[in-house]
């Protein structure tokens, strides 16, 4: 029996009760699968909110998404680029670029991409110092370096079988990558920047690797959206794309 009957009321039983619980479920279940059957046949469409830290979002981020935009025309796209870590839901992001991982369990991380941090210099700047062999030999060099919250302090590379942890000098430090390579591009200094900034000022002969044997510890850049039982889709459209742009 699932309700008591008398003259005046109607009153649910406990299997009643259990009953109205499972089938409120159920109905919550069977809402959330007909509304990705309709996303499914949708054209994404709305604001999508994205952070990303500055240098990927300046070099590689930005550019590519011009494309996205072609492919999904209803889409509007606000892009922040910025190296604080930002809250997704007070700040009301759809995702969120950042390199490494978060200790934040609610965030689903995609990952997207592969950095290699590495020595360069200018070739007037190889003139005036010569080549370094060492990492020994090139902290006594003038440098200017990328440094962004706890973010760029300390780099790791592999030299002969070890890892070596290289502190960044702060004589002069930036917070942006781009300034950081127009000032190296000066030949006033070396600097620890990531491959794909440098990657055409290298193939130009504008910039020049230092210490090519220190292999660079890559570093990982995730993108990350808030866990819930039914992603947007313009969100997952989205990180579909990054990962089809960025995978390879």
């Amino acid at each position: 029996r699932l309700f008591n009957r008398t003259t005046r009321q109607l009153n649910l039983t406990d299997a009643g009760i259990e009953f109205v619980q499972k089938s409120s479920g159920i109905l919550e279940e069977l809402d959330t699968m007909r509304s990705v059957v309709r996303e499914r046949h949708d054209t994404p469409r709305g604001q999508l909110r994205v952070s990303c830290v500055m240098a990927f979002g300046n070099e590689c981020l930005a550019p590519a998404l011009p494309e996205f935009l072609r492919r999904f025309p209803q889409l509007d796209i606000s892009l922040d680029l910025g190296n604080r870590l930002v809250d997704l839901i007070e700040e009301h992001y759809d995702v969120a670029i950042r390199v490494g991982p978060l200790s934040d369990s609610s965030m689903i991380a995609q990952k997207i991409y592969t950095q290699r941090i590495i020595f360069v210099a200018s070739p007037e700047f190889c003139r005036r110092f010569g080549m370094p062999k060492s990492v020994d030999e090139v902290r006594s060099y003038p440098s200017v370096t990328q440094v962004s919250g706890e973010w760029g302090r300390t780099h790791q590379f592999r030299y002969l079988g070890e890892i070596i942890d290289f502190e960044v000098a702060q004589h002069f430090r930036m917070n942006s990558a781009r300034a950081v390579k127009n000032a190296c591009l000066t030949g006033y200094g070396y600097s620890l920047l990531p491959d794909f900034i440098v990657a055409d000022d290298l193939a130009q002969n504008r910039l020049v690797q230092l210490l090519p044997n220190y292999e660079p510890v890559e570093q990982s850049i995730y993108a990350f959206y808030a866990q819930r039982r039914h992603t947007p889709q313009k969100i997952r459209v989205f990180i579909d794309y990054l990962a089809e742009v960025f995978g390879s």
